[in-house]
């Protein structure tokens, strides 16, 4: 079946909406990019689809659930949940600006064979540009925009994107991009189940045995193409057989990338928290350094803060990430061999939680408490 659902965005006048169709057997996942590239939205954040009693979204295993049962976005399909004609649901984009568009399911058409799907067929307005603050933000640029003499004008002109005009809604450039990518937004056909072979498995004992048989110059070769295979192997190799050089260049680079999440060279963060943590746990495998693993987690939980401060309260999930990599920090501290840790972060690791003081949900208060905790004081 094909559902027509038209979306507005709410607390905006005039209203910013758009009416599409799509497959009622996609998943919430595919749902939501659908409406990312519907509205233009630049699928930066975390969202949630909102039924009252329980919510849908891409659980998080480093953030505790919510009161309400929260179903998994990649495997509930919208047919099973939204089943009948003019049935609403709130969908929910970036827990810092807290966009809410408000859906409501206008029609149950059967399937037509010869049309693409998903396709947008109607709309008003362009969507507000990301991270600009939510609804009071957005309409804080409109009134800069109507105002040439405003003295934010020309920096409100150069941080959005060139041509923004909010009244033009580009309906063809939409379902050229839902085209481009129908694959990803529509149901995986199922594939017929072939018997094949069991995959072949090389364990570590085999993998000595072959290199053992190679020659020097076939053992070399072997290495050099490893290297070319990808970046990742490229520093691992680099820092295997340079060293501490490689490791203090290296250094830089990762906490760059940690710091770009919250703070980047242009625009506002993006707050992609699970991004930051793989980066830290790259380096930690690339390196097995602990001081600069440690000095990682630290500044992911200095810009947290940092970020708190600049911006204000955030929410509940942001907070308990910060905690947890404080507390990962304190563990580190905490080890048998840690006391030379403590003593070159002691001060920083102070800091930290002097800087969370009148920050809400809590959040000093159980800094503190973690703080308590380290073997050393």
């Amino acid at each position: 079946m094909i559902y027509q659902f038209k979306v507005a965005l709410k607390n905006i006048h005039p209203t910013i909406w758009r009416r599409f169709q799509v497959k009622s057997s996609i998943t919430f996942h595919q749902f939501h990019k659908t409406l990312q590239i519907v509205m233009g939205w630049e699928e930066y954040h975390l969202y949630l689809f909102d039924f009252g009693s329980y919510t849908i979204t891409r659980p998080d295993p480093t953030f505790p659930t919510e009161s309400r049962p929260e179903l998994n976005a990649r495997r509930e399909k919208i047919g099973e949940h939204i089943t009948r004609k003019a049935q609403q649901v709130l969908y929910v984009y970036d827990f810092g600006d807290d966009w809410g568009h408000e859906l409501i399911l206008e029609e149950i058409l059967p399937d037509q064979l010869e049309k693409q799907y998903p396709v947008c067929l109607d709309g008003e307005r362009h969507c507000p540009p990301e991270d600009c603050g939510g609804v009071m933000g957005h309409q804080r640029i409109l009134e800069i925009l109507a105002t040439k003499s405003h003295p934010e004008y020309k920096d409100t002109v150069a941080w959005l994107k060139k041509g923004f005009d909010p009244e033009h809604f580009d309906l063809a450039g939409v379902n050229d991009q839902l085209l481009q990518n129908e694959k990803q937004l529509n149901p995986k056909e199922p594939r017929a189940v072939e018997k094949t072979k069991k995959p072949i498995r090389l364990t570590t004992a085999k993998l000595k045995k072959h290199l053992l048989s190679l020659s020097q110059p076939d053992l070399i070769q072997l290495l050099v193409d490893t290297f070319k295979t990808s970046k990742l192997v490229e520093q691992f190799l680099t820092v295997k057989l340079i060293g501490e050089e490689a490791i203090e260049a290296l250094f830089p680079v990762y906490e760059k990338k940690v710091k770009d999440e919250f703070f980047p060279d242009r625009g506002f963060g993006k707050l992609r928290l699970v991004d930051a943590k793989k980066t830290i746990d790259e380096f930690e495998k690339i390196t097995q350094n602990r001081k600069h693993t440690l000095e990682l987690k630290l500044v992911y939980v200095e810009m947290g803060v940092e970020f708190t401060n600049a911006y204000g309260d955030i929410d509940a999930r942001f907070y308990e990430s910060i905690l947890k990599m404080f507390a990962s920090v304190i563990e580190m501290v905490n080890e048998e061999d840690g006391y030379d840790l403590f003593e070159e972060f002691e001060e920083r690791i102070s800091a930290v939680v002097e800087k969370t003081e009148g920050i809400g949900w809590g959040f000093h208060e159980n800094m503190q408490y973690i703080h308590e905790a380290i073997r050393w004081l």
